[in-house]
């Protein structure tokens, strides 16, 4: 099966589910790993200790689980090849930190560059004004990465 193949199949199923379980989330939310992955772990926090966190409305009933499934197909992808290999991080801390602040900025920028692109195609002005901030801080990071490198 290649990946055009599993990915229309994957479609169709999510679908069919959404449709099954009369589930309606909010507009451009098909994939965001910002998003999905705050539902997912509202949604445990609140199951466990049974507070009331915020979820959207597609991850109510159930956890939206596109951040373990990117994850699990990343490491099969990368067993597979013949690619993976544990490395550790040189400094975890601070590249935790990284991530944290990546994280949070995603989720107020109102979702993931994925969700983003797929505001912009729907034309909505938030996901333009989200879009522009997110390409205006890669480049700035990539000329002043560029200017470390130089030094």
């Amino acid at each position: 099966m290649t990946g055009l193949q599993a990915g229309i199949v994957m479609a169709v199923a999510a679908v069919a589910a959404g449709s099954l379980f009369q589930v309606r989330p909010p507009d451009a939310y098909g994939i965001c790993m910002a998003c999905h992955g705050r539902d997912l772990t509202n949604w445990v926090v609140n199951d466990v200790t049974g507070w009331r966190l915020t979820v959207a409305p597609a991850s109510m009933v159930f956890p939206l689980l596109t951040v373990v499934g990117v994850l699990i197909g990343a490491w099969v992808a990368a067993v597979i090849s013949g690619e993976f290999r544990f490395r550790k991080p040189s400094k975890p801390v601070k590249n935790f930190f990284y991530g944290v602040l990546v994280m949070n900025f995603g989720l107020l920028a109102a979702g993931c560059s994925t969700r983003l692109a797929l505001r912009v195609g729907a034309g909505d002005p938030l996901g333009v004004i989200g879009f522009g901030a997110m390409v205006g801080g890669i480049v700035l990071a990539t000329f002043w990465i560029r200017r470390q490198a130089l030094r």
